[in-house]
């Protein structure tokens, strides 16, 4: 089963121009435009400027940033460098949720299957390994693609933050590459990626991340097999092996 697109993306020289539904690009747009200014604020990343929008039609022209690399791989490396792309990661993402407001009439909340009691936060909604880059020409990260993932609606914008965290884990876990047939080039990554961001948001609510993770992954397991690539599918069974651990790690650590 194809996954439909909800966008349509052209890469020109010095710009990127994005074509969406209206509604979803208004949001996006003003998504981004205050993301801008979060990562001017912080220090912690950078985001494309908007350069020009037309709302009717729901183009935007952005700025095109060049000699971007996305994460994942430098994630999944080992070492050194992969721990400190965790770190940079996480501080990003606790500045999104600490800091990302928007207007009433654009908070949309996640839904039910994904929905969680406690605090809510803005939400980036696709914060994962590809959206989150590294620049070849100046130091700091690059966030890309504020709008919600199209596999769970593209609309929402609002909810548990837990959300954006398993998110960014998910996609390291069941985006299969040969480092996960010899090893667990995960557990590290997430470990400082998720001690970071308990360390920098301090809400007192990390218990509450098992629980939620085994629901989120219980839900999406459903579906691993009729997504899968043909390449990726003889990799699902290590990948659930991994994931596996790794719920039973959160678990272990909420109980402690």
């Amino acid at each position: 089963m194809k996954r439909r697109r909800h966008s349509r993306i052209q890469t020109g020289r010095d710009t990127v121009v994005k074509t969406a539904d209206p509604e979803r690009m208004r949001v996006e747009v003003e998504k981004t435009r205050r993301a801008l200014e979060i990562g001017r604020q912080s220090g912690l990343f950078r985001v494309p400027e908007v350069l020009d929008y037309d709302e009717k039609e729901g183009v935007v022209v952005l700025e095109r940033i060049r000699g971007l690399r996305p994460v994942r791989n430098g994630l999944l490396a080992r070492g050194r460098t992969a721990l400190e792309l965790a770190a940079r990661s996480a501080r990003a993402l606790a500045a999104i949720h600490r800091d990302l407001r928007l207007p009433e009439d654009m908070r949309v909340n996640l839904p039910p299957e994904l929905a969680a009691p406690g605090a809510r936060v803005f939400l980036h909604g696709d914060f994962n390994g590809a959206n989150v880059c590294r620049s070849e020409t100046e130091p700091g990260l690059v966030i890309l693609d504020w709008q919600m993932t199209s596999r769970h609606g593209g609309r929402a914008t609002c909810g548990t933050r837990f959300f954006d965290v398993v998110w960014f884990l998910n996609y390291l876990l069941w985006t299969p590459g040969w480092r996960h047939l010899v090893g667990d080039p995960v557990a590290p990554v997430a470990r400082v990626f998720l001690a970071t961001y308990f360390h920098e948001t301090a809400a007192g609510d990390e218990a509450e991340l098992g629980p939620y993770a085994q629901r989120f992954f219980e839900h999406k397991q459903a579906r691993r097999r009729e997504l899968a690539t043909w390449w990726q599918r003889p990799w699902l069974p290590r990948c659930q092996v991994i994931t596996r651990r790794f719920l039973e790690g959160l678990v272990r650590k909420a109980s402690a």
